[in-house]
């Protein structure tokens, strides 16, 4: 599977959700206001940006993916390319839904005031590169680029997870004892690790 392969299904874009429904409903929390207009703008109608940091290659995107209703194609490349497997240098279309709760993880961040990337231990996986992690699920989301292992500096795991489980987006494991969160767009579920 390469990025190019991979095309986004865009039923899974444009159809509405109940996940769709929750996550822009927790972006409503970080709305942003216009003092000098007196006019506050919806989070999700916003352009969408992530800034991410992979300190195992010590690569760093700072990247618009959706802007106006569609994908933003060089900077949604740019983060899937950040989000690969490292071990076997591929890339493939990252998930969309995967992506917005990272936005939503990052926006709530800004709202606080804090300006920081967030640091991606794991993005896409192949099923043989899963395969050789302990304690890595056989069906892991990973491998289907639905899922990441994050970090903020500053910011407890336990903090992200407890957003996570907010955004109500998907999975969302919680690793104190190695200091990161995993979030994913299958069914809402918690576990700690």
């Amino acid at each position: 599977m390469s990025l190019l392969q991979i095309a986004p299904d865009s039923e899974d874009l444009l159809a509405p959700s109940r996940r769709r429904f929750l996550l822009a409903a927790a972006g409503a929390v970080a709305s942003v206001t216009y003092p000098s207009l007196g006019i506050a703008t919806d989070f999700w109608s916003q352009p969408r940006e992530l800034w991410l940091t992979r300190p195992a290659t010590g690569e760093s995107v700072r990247e618009v993916y959706w802007a106006d209703g569609q994908l933003v194609l060089p900077g949604y490349y740019r983060i899937c390319q950040l989000l690969r497997d490292v071990r076997i240098n591929q890339a493939v279309q990252f998930d969309i839904i995967t992506l917005d709760i990272a936005r939503g993880i990052y926006g709530w961040l800004q709202s606080f005031g804090i300006n920081r990337p967030i640091i991606v231990n794991s993005g896409y996986r192949h099923p043989s590169t899963n395969a050789g992690i302990e304690g890595a699920a056989r069906s892991s989301l990973h491998t289907r680029a639905q899922a990441l292992d994050v970090r903020i500096e500053g910011v407890s795991s336990e903090s992200v997870a407890r957003f996570g489980l907010y955004l109500a987006g998907g999975g969302v494991g919680f690793y104190p004892g190695k200091n990161f969160t995993h979030v994913d767009r299958g069914r809402v579920r918690y576990w700690r690790g």
